[in-house]
């Protein structure tokens, strides 16, 4: 064979090997593209390594990486458990929980009782309840509380704390569902423009504007079950064409009568308003 045919020989194999080579660098390209879009810190395989050892490293890399990624899911799994857990015990409306009291006075250990209901699709504030242990007594006793002032809480537990816990929380709790469904209803009436209350809700001012029936104020007597009795005042607008007067009801420019229409409709359940206001356009 002539030096030249060695040539065309030489030359031919190494354009093999550099297509080979080629297409093994767009391999790793590629891959080390992925790695990066991931985040991924992986070692480069050495320098002089062979084919055999760089796929060797790749798949240990791919076996380290696969491991993260599984130790990764099963901490969110964990975690998502967790919350699971947590808003399982939330619908169940109670929990449990013991607290140290921190301050310099304070009274050791605690029970801590949250409270909590559901209304308009989501979770109302929670109330909180720290009971202390009387050591003479070996008894609970009230510490703390972010209930309601209006609802009977002393007297819940000179009934129920020392006799029943569970019955003494069902009580609690039962007082603050009604509390909260009480201001959910009023709050949701239609065609209701203002609305104010005492602490307790159980006397409520309302001001109404009905399309037909017109603008007019509800004052409210209530209990946390029903409307005890109602005063009721509407508004005829002397002014009517003007927009500016629409909702000022304090304006000379309106004459008050008393709406025995509405008012005879205000008294009854609270859940129940709604529908008795339907009557009304």
């Amino acid at each position: 064979m002539s030096s030249i045919d060695k040539y065309r020989v030489d030359i031919t194999s190494l354009k093999s090997e550099l297509t080979l080579l080629t297409r093994k660098r767009a391999q790793l390209a590629s891959r080390l593209a992925f790695l990066k879009s991931s985040n991924a810190v992986v070692p480069l395989p050495r320098f002089g390594a062979t084919q055999s050892t760089v796929s060797d490293e790749l798949l240990e890399q791919d076996r380290e990486r696969g491991n993260l990624l599984l130790a990764h899911l099963s901490d969110k799994y964990d975690e998502q458990q967790i919350i699971h857990q947590q808003n399982l015990y939330r619908l169940a409306g109670a929990t449990a929980f013991k607290v140290r009291d921190p301050s310099a006075n304070g009274k050791g250990d605690l029970l801590g009782i949250r409270i909590e209901c559901f209304a308009l699709k989501k979770f109302a504030a929670p109330h909180y309840i720290l009971l202390s242990v009387n050591g003479k007594t070996n008894s609970y006793e009230l510490y703390k509380y972010t209930v309601p002032l209006h609802i009977p809480l002393a007297s819940l537990a000179n009934k129920y704390l020392n006799k029943d816990l569970r019955a003494f929380v069902r009580a609690v709790r039962k007082e603050i569902i009604m509390d909260v469904n009480k201001r959910t209803h009023l709050s949701c009436l239609p065609n209701v423009v203002a609305i104010e209350a005492d602490d307790a809700c159980e006397l409520v001012k309302l001001e109404f504007d009905f399309p037909k029936h017109g603008a007019c104020i509800a004052y409210l007597r209530s209990d946390m079950v029903d409307i005890k009795s109602a005063v009721v005042t509407k508004f005829v607008r002397q002014h009517a064409d003007d927009p500016e007067m629409l909702h000022d009801f304090e304006s000379e420019e309106h004459e008050t009568l008393r709406d025995e229409t509405l008012e005879a409709l205000m008294p009854g359940r609270i859940d129940q308003l709604h529908i008795r206001l339907a009557t009304i356009e």
